[in-house]
């Protein structure tokens, strides 16, 4: 079944429910409400990429020969996941600054124009 197909037939399946009385709440109103908002010291944050090799464990049955196989891999190649992290570190630190900078001139402009708004009131 293609993706298209699965679509139109959920939609016949929901209108068949209706027909039959299923889904009789009023969803007009109905709103999710998005997370707080994270701030820009966490944003900062979460943009420093640091793994933490304690992280690197199995639960299987051989859990202790699984994760010091996975630790003398992480060993071996940290060099080169070090370089990506550090790339992509720098990406992400360089992109939050930008951030920053334009959420201050946005704060900035909006102000402007309550500072215009207050003046053509007069």
């Amino acid at each position: 079944m293609r993706p298209e197909e699965a679509i139109d037939r959920a939609r016949a399946e929901v209108a068949r429910r209706r027909a039959e009385g299923a889904y009789t709440e009023d969803m007009a109103d109905y709103r999710v409400l998005p997370d707080e908002r994270p701030s820009t010291e966490l944003l900062l944050e979460w943009a420093i990429i640091e793994p933490d090799l304690d992280l690197v464990t199995s639960t299987r049955r051989l859990g202790a020969p699984i994760a010091a196989t996975k630790r003398l891999l992480v060993h071996l190649l940290r060099q080169y996941t070090g370089q990506l992290a550090s790339q992509q570190t720098r990406l992400n630190v360089h992109l939050m600054g930008r951030v920053v900078e334009l959420d201050e001139r946005l704060t900035d402009l909006q102000q402007r124009i309550r500072d215009l708004e207050d003046t053509v009131r007069r």
